[in-house]
């Protein structure tokens, strides 16, 4: 019989309590989220996307199980690539996530070549609000009345056309629109940002302008600027035709979809953590708030209704990507 001493005792819990550590029975994971989580922006502060997430993320931390601070980090630079990269990269652990503009990383990665990133890749975790379809304004001193004037002035010469750069989601929503509607154009690009080539049309510079609905309802209420057409399928204008009544149903796959991602590779469970405080944000009276008063749609979608819009989406802009490269 062995003799039990007080060093085979020692020996042996030890040998016990590494045991119980490797298995996991003694030392659990702490609960996500630990620590605090950025949230990447690809664009400068001020912008659109800027502004969801400062309004969105503080609202979201309510709803994560521990008491942490979601910190926004601007990565400005190559129209967003930068940004998108830095967070396909970043380690899938949840404690990195960002927001993404679709179709803009489909056009900057297709004008780019970049191959920095796998946007089918990454982890899915929702999207800030419905997609924003686009409208057809004229400034309000403009001649053209009806979207019949429209099309009788480019029966005569190419409409002039103000809009951002071709890195930009309203150059490919003028171009693929246009197309659809079979309007000669003549795109005057260069414009900063939405407000800038929406006033462009207002100075008359342009004869026309294509811009999201909630950019362009701060003009209608304005008294700035008349809606021509929208590409909605059943129109938020009374009076003004729309993709159905234009018999071009697919102007209403054109839309600007904020959707919220993380690396590659993020464990299920985390990615529904994330998901789900995401959800209860969108439907948080701030932020219902918030979005009633700048005409936005906050309406949630679960990881793989994402991953639906994403594919989509992707489909849709690759049959136009002729159209979306400059020559």
């Amino acid at each position: 019989m062995q003799d039990i001493t007080r060093r085979n005792v020692v020996i042996g819990a030890g040998a016990a309590a590494s045991a119980l550590t490797f298995t996991g029975v003694a030392r659990s994971a702490p609960v996500f989220p630990a620590k605090n989580i950025q949230f990447v922006i690809p664009y400068a502060p001020g912008g659109g996307f800027d502004v969801y997430v400062r309004i969105v993320a503080p609202v979201m931390e309510k709803y994560l199980p521990n008491k942490v601070t979601i910190v926004p980090v601007n990565v400005p630079s190559g129209g967003g690539s930068r940004g998108v990269a830095q967070l396909y990269r970043a380690k899938p652990d949840g404690y990195t996530i960002g927001i993404l503009n679709i179709p803009g990383m489909f056009i900057l990665q297709q004008q780019q070549g970049s191959g920095a990133y796998d946007l089918a890749k990454f982890s899915w975790i929702g999207a800030m609000g419905e997609g924003e379809r686009y409208v057809i304004n004229v400034g309000a001193k403009s001649p053209l009345k009806t979207f019949a004037d429209l099309k009788a002035l480019s029966a005569k010469r190419p409409i002039k056309l103000s809009v951002t750069g071709p890195e930009g989601t309203a150059y490919a929503a003028s171009v693929i629109g246009t197309q659809l509607l079979g309007l000669r154009t003549q795109l005057i690009t260069g414009y900063k940002g939405s407000a800038d080539y929406v006033v462009a049309a207002v100075r008359g510079d342009s004869d026309a302008v294509i811009a999201a609905i909630p950019t362009s309802m701060r003009f209608v209420r304005g008294g700035t600027v008349r809606v021509l057409a929208s590409f909605e399928a059943k129109s938020s204008f009374p009076g003004v035709p729309d993709a159905t009544t234009l018999g071009q149903p697919d102007l209403d796959n054109i839309s600007v979809e904020r959707v919220v991602a993380g690396p590659p590779g993020i464990p299920p469970e985390v990615q529904n953590t994330l998901s789900v405080a995401l959800a209860k944000a969108l439907a948080d009276p701030v932020v219902v708030k918030w979005a009633k008063e700048n005409d936005v749609v906050m309406r949630s979608k679960t990881p793989q209704e994402t991953t639906q819009l994403v594919a989509q989406q992707r489909a849709f802009f690759d049959k136009w990507k002729k159209y979306l490269t400059p020559s």
